[in-house]
């Protein structure tokens, strides 16, 4: 579990510092103030900076549009690369500097590092070797002349692995090792909801565990209490179906977009034994008055499934309702609110104002405004 968060020229943050994080965080601030790039880099550490993650979070914000633009383009230029948008001003830093840092602030040395260098290979007869060269030594006339742009994955000092950025992220010719995604067990449950694959794959892994699968039941009776069963069906099983008794049976949907957002927070919060959670709009299509109790079960699971919540929202309602259920659990839990700096120093970066049960406390019976 992160105790602290340091993140460093990443999309949004120029150096983030967050010195406190509890079991669960809750996540405010204005719009593009950096709360989905926050999840976004705490994915990038658990899943230990994969190439097929990196570029799934650039699709997904259809960042890649030059690549789709001009797919007849056989070699691009350095700048074109889809991966350029996950640094800081969407730009890349001098090669071996300036480079991307996520993790905990007090533990420096396990903090995850993407760095960019260049190599070119060397042949003779007898081997074949790629050599690191510096900047000074590339071509003036062609930065990509004889020379491989890479980022290089390290953690804790340590080298891990390397991916070219002058391929197709697609078909990267880099051999990753085979743990390159397995640092931490992670569930995203993005705004736009799970696919249908991953609820499928999830539901699986919950058939796995009878207990479980009831806590799931009993997760969904916060928005209907008469549910006896949930079975997936579908030639892809890509449908959830409600069971009520012998002569009853409704899709999930047909309840509504609150009840599938909250089969998904359910079933990825089960999933993230011993990782992390992440909720992108906690609160989307969840009535008001539900909040407190899918808090107290989110809160509870998370401390008997040793699981780390990140979730963000724009709701009073569901600040509140996690200050309540914060109040009925032991874990410590953190609201942290991302906004615009105003002092001279570092006029326009993000930084993050933390408030424990205390000062949430105190915020939520002022209605002091911290969205």
């Amino acid at each position: 579990m992160l105790d602290s968060l340091y993140i460093k020229h990443f999309r949004l943050f120029k150096e983030l510092k967050i010195e406190q994080l509890g079991r669960l965080n809750l996540i405010v601030g204005k719009n593009n103030s950096g709360k989905s790039c926050l999840l976004e880099a705490l994915y990038i550490y658990a899943k230990n900076a994969s190439p097929r993650i990196l570029y799934e979070l650039i699709e997904e914000r259809g960042e890649n549009w030059e690549e789709i633009m001009q797919p007849e383009k056989k070699e691009p230029a350095i700048l074109e690369t889809p991966f350029c948008p996950i640094f800081h001003g969407y730009q890349f830093p001098e090669l071996g500097r300036d480079g991307i840092e996520i993790g905990s602030l007090k533990e420096i040395k396990k903090r995850l590092k993407l760095h960019i260098y260049a190599y070119r290979t060397i042949e003779n007869e007898d081997e074949r070797r790629l050599v690191r060269i510096n900047e000074q030594q590339l071509s003036d006339d062609n930065p990509l002349n004889d020379a491989d742009l890479v980022i290089e994955v390290e953690q804790g000092g340590e080298f891990k692995f390397r991916f070219s950025l002058t391929d197709s992220p697609k078909a990267n010719r880099w051999r990753l090792p085979k743990n390159a995604e397995t640092k931490l067990n992670v569930r995203f449950v993005p705004t736009k909801q799970l696919t249908d694959d991953t609820v499928a794959e999830l539901w699986d892994r919950i058939l796995l565990s009878p207990s479980l699968e009831e806590e799931v039941k009993n997760g969904l009776r916060l928005i209907d209490n008469s549910i006896q069963k949930i079975v997936v069906v579908g030639r892809r099983r890509e449908i959830p179906m409600l069971i009520y008794d012998n002569k009853k049976q409704l899709p999930l949907k047909s309840l509504g977009d609150g009840a599938t957002h909250l089969f998904h927070i359910i079933l990825a919060l089960v999933n993230a034994r011993n990782g992390f959670l992440l909720i992108d709009e906690f609160e989307n299509g969840l009535h008001y008055t539900i909040q407190p109790q899918v808090w107290d079960f989110v809160f509870k699971f998370a401390t008997h499934l040793n699981v780390q919540v990140f979730a963000t929202t724009h709701s009073w309602d569901c600040i509140t309702a996690f200050q309540t259920a914060s109040l009925n659990s032991q874990e410590e839990a953190i609201l942290f609110r991302l906004g615009r700096s105003a002092r001279k120093s570092n006029q326009g970066e993000v930084i993050a104002t933390t408030y424990d049960k205390q000062r949430m406390q105190t915020v939520t019976q002022a209605e002091l405004e911290v969205r």
